[in-house]
């Protein structure tokens, strides 16, 4: 029996959905398509892939794991070699996943730039916390993320677009804010502190605060940056931020500031699966994601 890329695809869709109804939903196929699908690749290989036991969800075994890897791979490969064309000049798809907390304010000028640049270029994108990118990442639902480097894996490749600092988030009409320069960590302390509540950030944005034996005075904890922001410009206190403030919403009744301390570093950067070709589209658009954090970075110190 030769090897195709359609068993390939039925036996990784089983695979991601637990399911060989679902699957077959997915690719609009029949049912009995994929399962034969399954059983032939087993066959190839003289080995299970899935467990055989009670319950409706498929479980990959050992090996079958082994082989859902070697396939995403192939495909991608496969797929590369589709679209990645000299003559497609800047047509194509990308598939993006951006950290949900940064998307305001570098996805818009992505999705500016490329449509200026490369308009036959059609671009999806994903928002997600950092362990949804984590995975679309390692099931090549994505070909790339905009995220920050919290941990990531040694099978996930990544380039760093900046490394940024945390800074103070200050009511604009405060003392320190009207003093117009760097902020202290006892100073932020000493005041009443709205805590970011995200996984990952929570602990980072209290780092530097435990390095120096503080203990913020925490009144409110929120999970969005955009509900921080308005607590700090109805003046209930103040907060620790890194993720850059969007130009659409910075406003007088906030003011950021920076840290007198040296202290943590956050790297931004773009991720991808490891050893994974690229397409000419996904480059395309990763050149504009360059730029759009650079623009970024530019008009931030420049404030």
């Amino acid at each position: 029996m030769a090897l195709s890329l359609r068993l390939l695809r039925y036996f990784v869709t089983a695979a991601e959905t637990g399911s060989t109804t679902t699957a077959a939903k997915q690719l609009n196929v029949s049912q009995p398509s994929i399962s034969v699908a399954i059983r032939e690749l087993e066959a190839l290989f003289d080995a299970p892939l899935f467990t055989r036991g009670a319950g409706t969800r498929m479980t990959l075994t050992q090996f079958g794991q082994r082989k859902l890897d070697e396939a995403r791979h192939l495909l991608a490969s496969a797929s590369a070699f589709a679209t990645d064309d000299v003559g497609e000049g800047d047509r194509g798809l990308v598939q993006i996943g951006v950290f949900r907390t940064i998307a305001p304010v570098y996805l818009p000028r992505v999705l500016k730039l490329a449509q200026t640049r490369y308009p036959g270029l059609t671009v999806q994108f994903r928002e997600g916390d950092l362990a949804q990118l984590d995975e679309w990442l390692h099931k090549r639902l994505i070909d790339f993320a905009l995220m920050y480097d919290v941990g990531l894996p040694g099978d996930i490749e990544r380039e760093c677009l900046a490394e940024l600092k945390p800074y103070a988030l200050l009511p604009g009409d405060s003392p320190l804010a009207k003093r117009r320069r760097a902020v202290s960590l006892h100073e932020l302390a000493a005041q009443p502190f709205i805590q970011i509540d995200l996984p990952q950030s929570r602990d980072f944005l209290m780092a530097p605060f435990w390095q120096h034996g503080l203990s913020p005075d925490v009144r409110y904890r929120a999970a969005s940056i955009e509900l921080v922001r308005a607590m700090v410009a109805a003046g209930l206190g103040v907060s620790l931020l890194i993720t850059q403030s969007p130009t659409v919403v910075q406003t007088a009744l906030v003011v950021e500031r920076p840290l007198r301390e040296a202290t943590v570093i956050q790297p931004l950067v773009i991720a991808r699966p490891a050893r994974v070709p690229h397409t000419r589209a996904s480059e395309l658009l990763t050149a504009c994601v360059r730029d759009a954090v650079a623009q970024a970075m530019r008009e931030h110190v420049g404030r």
